[in-house]
């Protein structure tokens, strides 16, 4: 059986700068109230059921193509919500008079507002760079899903690039390569409405486009989502062995301790008892999450807790692959601060892509991918 990864990190790998254009979705561990004086979010477990049902009968999409580092051959499609389309649901849907009416504006807007909108709408640079990185390493069989039991976890998802690729690659294998393994995919965003507005409706087109049919997938258009459609999206992942759950909320020991726990595969589509056990792969990802110095800590103590957890035997791989501009100007995050912090909390991590080297010179703040994992896991 070919290896997922190979853990070759050293002092070495430390290194690297920071970057441009705030994104992401920063979460603060402290139980601090935010800018906006309101608490952070509680951390909150969404089965897949209860994130389908707030769709609309109808979704509008268009695709992102995901090219080769070295040409402009595409190698994917994945299609996405257009944000006209979730921001038309949200205001239909929300009484922008109510005390709540903040959220909302986050919501409607471009901008991030600290405990209330997190950018999860948007789909931000990073997270093509590593939906482009995974889709490289499935087709180079430097990643391998089939064959053992894996666990996805997508922190800050957003519109979930990252997680769709893994996901259509799972759905176009046939099922007897995985009728006797799971993969449970979790979805993380500070925002329940982004979660049920953006993330899931990705997956469920991901799904769709990268099924047999009649007809050639469009690359934009109208997609009419009916309980049938539903329902098949749903027994077609239980049929392979996929489950998705989502987590809303701020990072915090709660978080950490939510994500960790077995129950979250009961609460997933499968609820047998066979559906509960631990996966011998940990594949935990993340975009544009290092950009702010006051939530840099927060982050890592989070990535490094998850990668723990999932560590517990020899047999279990865990790691965490995190796409960042290497400086974020004006706002003071970036890889030099993140690694600085990870070594001090006893990580470790290299680059695996770089912009510069992958893309040339000419293509803006420079741009990487770290593979993290743990240094001691004592």
């Amino acid at each position: 059986m070919a290896q997922p990864f190979s853990f070759g990190f050293g002092s070495e790998d430390l290194d690297d700068s920071v970057e441009t254009e705030v994104s992401g979705h920063t979460k603060n561990l402290s139980d601090q109230p935010t800018e906006q004086g309101s608490p952070l979010s509680e951390p909150r477990l969404h089965t897949l059921e209860e994130m389908l049902s707030h769709l609309h009968s109808s979704i509008t999409y268009t695709s992102h193509y995901l090219s080769r580092n070295d040409s402009n051959i595409d190698v994917l499609c994945l299609p996405r919500r257009d944000l006209f389309d979730i921001r038309a649901q949200v205001m239909a849907e929300e009484d922008l008079s109510s005390p709540n009416s903040n959220a909302t504006a986050g919501l409607l807007s471009d901008d991030i507002l600290s405990g209330v909108y997190e950018g999860g709408f948007k789909t931000w640079e990073c997270s093509i760079d590593l939906a482009r990185y995974l889709s490289h390493l499935l087709a180079t069989g430097q990643l391998v899903l089939q064959g053992l039991d894996t666990r996805i976890i997508e922190l800050g998802a957003g519109t979930a690039l990252p997680t769709a690729t893994l996901l259509h690659h799972l759905t176009s294998i046939a099922p007897p390569f995985l009728h006797s393994t799971k993969t449970h995919i979790t979805v993380a965003d500070y925002n329940a409405q982004v979660l049920a507005l953006t993330t899931v409706p990705n997956l469920l087109l991901t799904f769709v486009s990268a099924q047999p049919a009649s007809q050639p997938w469009l690359t934009e258009g109208d997609l009419d989502v009916s309980p049938a459609l539903t329902s098949s999206f749903t027994t077609a992942l239980h049929d392979i062995g996929v489950l998705i759950s989502g987590v809303s909320g701020a990072w915090s020991p709660a978080f950490v301790s939510l994500l960790s726990d077995t129950r979250i595969d009961s609460h997933a589509n499968d609820q047998s008892a066979a559906a509960v056990h631990k996966p011998k792969l940990t594949l935990i990802l993340a975009s544009e999450t290092i950009y702010s110095p006051s939530s840099i800590r927060d982050f890592t103590q989070t990535v490094l807790a998850l990668l723990k957890a999932n560590s517990k035997t020899p047999t279990d791989r865990a790691v965490a692959l995190v796409a960042a501009k290497r400086v974020y100007f004006g706002v003071g995050g970036g890889v030099d601060e993140f690694l600085a912090i990870l070594a001090e909390m006893g990580g470790c991590a290299r680059c695996v892509w770089d912009s510069s080297e992958a893309l040339g010179g000419g293509h803006g703040v420079g741009r990487c991918i770290l593979e993290v994992g743990l240094r001691f896991l004592g």
